[in-house]
């Protein structure tokens, strides 16, 4: 079983280095081809521009003895091969062999580019030294006319010699990439095998009581063991685990939520309360406005609970709700009347706009009414002086689409997943100076999916909030 593991690792290390090998070996080789015979050209095509300046009165004069004569002396100094050709091909001078004894160059690939486009060149093997050979052959020119060629050859042994050294780089970095691999490899797989029975064993354990996870792994080795332990305990216990887990979490954030919401006025009112005992009683003044500041408290604390019985009165799946049919338009029609003094205070402009003419819908009267009040409340509250606000009703074929929109406050991006969950405040202390309890919200979702609807908000902070709500028919 270890051995089996151990393999694997290692024909995987070898199988990736030696592709990576090839690989690196494949294009850093032709880069540096690429790159050599780049150098060599441009260089070659310097030296046989400066030689066609040395060769051209000759060349103009038909001087052959000098056109020889200065052609050895320049592949002396270059350390290349120099042919020179006139116009028609005619070998005038040759650093290798007796120009006399060559045949017409003219069709030679090079040669025919330079007297065609100034400058030509080709590898090839040279059939006079018997080695592969870089021409590079440039016309020279007398008065704007080509009166000849200059050209310059190489042998390539040089360059082939540098890749072969990059070759022997290659080869033993990749061995010893290799060997270290392996070593590594092995240590690897041991400390992966050597665990596995004692991860089985407390898997097993897990299965009895304790924890559960799932693993995705079928392999016959140890692994596949442990996967095997591990999946049967997740069949006994996921479900289980996960309910328990989630009714805690659901109990605790609920009652640290309450408890958080609730500490804020009836401290306030118990310190007012010890204040007036200790003599605040008897200034009536301060008794009034102390009595008027707890009563805004006391309000709020009923404001908290009346929203805790409703949320628990939706959630309640054997209440269900009662269905009538009724017209959507007619309803959001009454709400909004109903927020006149609110608008005026504020010097708000609340704009209703209708798109289609059947807005009926089979549903909960109360329950939606519950959620324009809601929607609508809150885009007041969040807008500022003299904002506007729209509401827009909107006959699909299956649902009615009601949006409210304002160019209040807005949401950042961060709160938008977590602005549905009870008590969840964007701003805390500015949410409380509004009057809100922060179930709004939870409240406005729950009564949407109770009809099998649709809510979503799209906000950003600073550009104001849309509601959107889809309503089956």
């Amino acid at each position: 079983m270890k051995n089996r593991i151990i393999w694997k690792f290692w024909g995987a290390n070898i199988f990736l280095i030696l592709i990576a090998v090839l690989v690196l070996n494949f294009f850093v080789r032709s880069r540096l081809l690429d790159y050599y015979e780049k150098r060599i050209s441009d260089d070659v095509a310097s030296n046989a521009l400066l030689a066609g300046d040395i060769l051209s009165d000759d060349l103009s004069g038909n001087n052959q003895d000098s056109v020889q004569e200065k052609t050895e002396y320049i592949a002396e100094k270059l350390g290349l091969r120099v042919t020179v050709v006139d116009r028609t091909g005619k070998v005038l001078g040759d650093s290798e062999k007796n120009p006399v004894l060559m045949e017409s160059h003219i069709d030679r690939e090079e040669v025919a580019a330079a007297v065609d486009a100034g400058l030509g060149e080709s590898v090839r093997m040279s059939n006079t030294l018997g080695l592969s050979m870089k021409y590079l052959a440039v016309a020279i020119e007398k008065n704007g006319e080509v009166i000849g060629v200059v050209r310059l050859a190489l042998p390539l042994t040089a360059l082939e010699q540098e890749v072969g050294v990059l070759n022997k780089i290659f080869i033993v970095g990749g061995i010893l990439a290799i060997v270290v691999t392996l070593l590594i490899g092995y240590f690897i797989s041991k400390n992966i095998t050597l665990p596995i029975h004692k991860m089985s064993e407390t898997a097993n354990s897990i299965a009895k009581g304790n924890f559960s996870k799932r693993v995705d792994l079928t392999t016959t080795d140890e692994l596949g063991g442990l996967a095997k332990a591990f999946n049967h305990m997740a069949d006994e216990l996921q479900n289980k685990i996960d309910s328990l887990k989630k009714n805690d979490q659901i109990r605790t954030d609920f009652v640290a939520n309450v408890s958080h919401e609730l500490k804020t006025p009836l401290t306030s009112i118990k310190g007012f309360i010890e204040t007036l005992e200790d003599g605040a009683i008897d200034d009536k003044e301060n008794a009034k406005r102390f009595l008027s500041i707890m009563g805004k408290h006391a309000d709020r604390l009923s404001n908290i609970v009346n929203d805790l019985l409703t949320l628990a009165a939706i959630e309640q799946p054997k209440d269900g709700i009662e269905k009538v049919t009724f017209d959507v338009k007619c309803l959001l029609d009454e709400v909004v009347l109903g927020f006149g003094h609110a608008l005026s205070i504020k010097k708000q402009k609340l704009n209703v706009g209708y798109k289609g003419d059947h807005f009926n819908i089979r549903g909960d009267k109360d329950k939606i009414e519950q959620v324009m009040v809601n929607l609508i409340d809150n885009a007041i509250k969040y807008t500022g002086q003299s904002g506007e606000i729209r509401v827009s009703l909107f006959e699909e074929k299956d649902n009615v689409m009601v949006t409210v929109e304002d160019n209040g406050a807005g949401i950042s991006k961060e709160h938008l997943d977590r602005i549905f969950e009870r008590f969840y405040r964007v701003d805390k202390s500015r949410s409380r100076e509004l009057g809100g309890t922060g179930l709004g919200l939870a409240i406005v979702k729950h009564i949407v999916k109770l009809h099998k609807g649709h809510i979503d908000i799209d906000s950003e902070a600073g550009k104001g909030t849309k509601v959107t709500i889809l309503l089956p028919r």
